[in-house]
């Protein structure tokens, strides 16, 4: 513990001071917690805590009834983002698993729904939307009684998901794909290492390219 806190930097002391006091409240001493002002974490018994991890000022994070899970180390939730597993009491997420360093800016929306999965080095900018769920579409019923189905979302490691990028159920980045700011992956699996853009997402480039002698990049063959 010692160890960890020697690289708390002044700023962080009130966010780990609130942190501490969830997890006597709670009983949760599984890693080191940084809360910021207004910050509500509630997590089911079910989702381990490895830590360290931090919320920003009024973020939420919301992972009850979730059936199994974790958050991994150095995990960071900017301001006034949500993160819910379960947008309804009758409904189980059946797992939220994040690996180590992943992290997400301000004012992002991350849901659960049918299952998420992300890899490690993850990287998201501010406004990012994450929907693991789809809502049925029946022209006989009215649009708060359609049924709620889904995949569920899968995101390897090392994707870079730039600001006000939307990601729906179904979708399957594979590891070091990069969505540029504004784009929609609407359910479709990502090439490895590309940059994909658009609305829907489409593929623009490949990321693997070497550089020639003078600096110029070239794609690889």
């Amino acid at each position: 513990m010692l160890t960890k806190l020697r690289h708390v930097r002044p700023e962080h002391l009130a966010m780990l001071i609130r942190g501490v006091i969830w997890q006597i409240l709670h009983l949760r001493f599984e890693g080191v917690i940084f809360l910021g002002r207004g910050a509500r974490l509630r997590v089911d018994r079910r989702v381990r805590l490895i830590g360290p991890i931090k919320l920003g000022h009024h973020a939420m994070m919301d992972l009850t009834n979730t059936a199994s899970g974790s958050i991994g180390p150095r995990f960071s939730l900017g301001d006034f983002s949500i993160f819910r597993a379960s947008g309804a009491p009758n409904f189980i997420c059946p797992h939220v698993d994040v690996a180590e360093n992943v992290s997400f800016g301000p004012y992002c929306n991350i849901g659960g729904g049918f299952g998420l999965l992300i890899g490690a080095e993850v990287i998201a900018g501010p406004y990012v939307s994450i929907h693991p769920e789809e809502h049925g579409l029946d022209p006989d019923l009215p649009i708060r009684a359609q049924s709620v189905h889904g995949q569920g979302i899968v995101i390897d490691r090392d994707c870079w998901l730039s600001a006000k990028t939307t990601i729906l159920d179904g979708s399957h980045l594979a590891a070091g794909t990069v969505l540029a700011a504004g784009a929609m992956l609407t359910g479709q699996r990502t090439d490895p290492m590309s940059l994909y853009g658009g609305v829907p997402a489409r593929l623009l480039k490949s990321r693997l390219a070497t550089k020639t002698p003078c600096g110029i990049p070239t794609e690889a063959s």
